[in-house]
């Protein structure tokens, strides 16, 4: 087993278990059999963007591009994406979600919106307002540590 000094990374992967567990998100994937949980981790990229790309689903991840290539091109053959070449740059190949992949998305977010407006639904008003502010800072946390994570290794390789 790794041994990490500090127990902080420790206590973190437990509290976000808990997290996970308490939320269940997995439970809108009953409704699309046909889709794995990394191609709707996948697909859960468009949640923010209309337009992804290989390296970035590589990146975000944490697997390489000939792997990420591989589940899109899959997407693509059920009709959840559509991969078109970019204008501006010809080496890039834009992914969007195609009007399939939109439903079936909208369905698996109406899912999670669900399972949040049940596990929300009994906390305070102070309680809801807590959590909000509580999860919002610890995604803003994460994100500029994993962009600095990310930027450190890219200067050392």
């Amino acid at each position: 087993m790794l041994k990490i000094e500090n127990e902080l990374p420790s206590e973190l992967f437990l509290n976000f278990q808990k997290i996970l567990r308490c939320l269940n998100f997995g439970r809108g994937l009953n409704k699309t059999p046909s889709i794995t949980g990394t191609q709707m981790r996948i697909l859960s990229l468009f949640n923010e963007k209309e337009i992804v790309h290989i390296s970035e689903i590589s990146r975000v991840l944490g697997m390489s591009i000939q792997s990420a290539n591989n589940i899109v091109r899959r997407l693509e053959t059920m009709g959840y994406v559509t991969i078109s070449k970019n204008e501006k740059d010809k080496r890039l190949s834009d992914i969007k979600l195609s009007d399939y992949g939109i439903k079936g998305f909208e369905i698996f977010r109406n899912s999670q919106l669900c399972t949040l407006s049940d596990i929300i639904a009994n906390l305070s008003t102070a309680e809801k307002d807590l959590l909000n502010a509580a999860v919002k800072n610890a995604a803003l946390i994460l994100e500029k540590a994993s962009g600095e994570a990310a930027q450190n290794q890219k200067e050392n390789s």
